[in-house]
């Protein structure tokens, strides 16, 4: 091997090992994702009568805003510790406020104003987890 192949191997930086703080961050927005998900199957179920299928997804509401709020927590442990970008704990946090007017429309409101509000839930969610999983391995 010539001297210039193993200088370059040394020089090379190695990624470095996740930090406990993108680790949370990472179970938070995953656990978060499946609970979306079970929200889908309930609202499935409600929309086609199935009997239970409220409680289920009332619950999985409940969830919901414990998950965001956990990933709101994640998000600002993450950027304290690398002093990364500021915009995904904002997004949670937006995310997690948004969650709340979205249990409250399902209640007080029609699906043409619920159903918008999950496609947003979902859209940011999947978002912040993929970044979670890629782009905020370049912060950590």
């Amino acid at each position: 091997m010539s001297s210039s192949t193993t200088s370059t191997r040394r020089s090379t930086p190695r990624a470095a090992a996740p930090s406990g703080a993108l680790r949370f961050l990472q179970a938070a927005t995953a656990l978060s994702v499946l609970v979306v998900l079970a929200q889908f199957v309930t609202a499935g179920q409600l929309l086609s009568g199935g009997r239970g299928a409220e409680e289920l997804h009332a619950g999985g509401a409940i969830a919901l805003h414990v998950v965001q709020g956990l990933v709101v927590v994640a998000a600002v442990l993450l950027q304290r510790a690398t002093r990364g970008p500021v915009w995904p704990a904002a997004l949670a946090l937006l995310s997690f406020a948004i969650g709340f007017a979205q249990a409250w429309t399902g209640d007080h409101a029609g699906l043409a104003v619920h159903v918008p509000g999950a496609v947003i839930t979902t859209v940011v969610t999947v978002w912040l987890t993929a970044w979670a999983f890629t782009g905020a391995r370049r912060t950590a």
